[in-house]
């Protein structure tokens, strides 16, 4: 696919073990210039501009939804690149929120799970697996709540 693996970690070093398990390159800023404390890495802005045609593809995103991280916005306006948040639990995360909101490809961790357990059901049964029940099972235990739904009782009508 000629693609070519590019981590981005709030702690640089975790970023290099990455990079020398699965080869690419570590960034120690995803703004113009990487902070003094990165000053090891280089600025993915750097990196892009070493590269010939740099396109930013896919962004995979394996942060706690606590973190409320988002891209810069520069990334999300000059290449449109398909995210995947491995977060299943909330449902939506400030990063899906800010792909979606730049119409963006997402690709939620609730489908990243089903999709998971269908392949694993497969391999270990030998059978075809469930896909629907497996994938309504998954949304059920991942959707919000819709209001009105879950927890609310309905108030009896006492004015007759």
């Amino acid at each position: 696919l000629g693609l070519k693996s590019v981590y981005y970690n709030r702690t640089p070093s975790k970023a290099a073990d990455l990079a020398e398990t699965f080869g690419g390159q570590v960034v120690g800023s995803l703004e113009d210039a990487a902070s003094e404390a990165d000053s090891d890495y280089d600025s993915l802005k750097d990196i892009l501009a070493s590269i010939d045609n740099a396109n930013i593809r896919v962004v995979i995103s394996t942060l706690p939804a606590a973190a409320e991280f988002v891209l810069p916005d520069w990334i999300i306006e000059s290449f449109k690149p398909i995210i995947f948040d491995v977060n299943y639990k909330p449902f939506t995360t400030k990063l899906l929120e800010q792909a979606e909101d730049a119409d963006c490809t997402v690709v939620r961790g609730s489908e990243m799970l089903w999709e998971q357990g269908v392949g694993q059901f497969e391999a270990w049964t030998k059978r075809t697996a469930p896909y629907g029940v497996m994938r309504a099972m998954v949304l059920e235990n991942c959707l919000p709540p819709v209001e009105g739904e879950e927890g609310e009782e309905e108030e009896e009508d006492t004015s007759q």
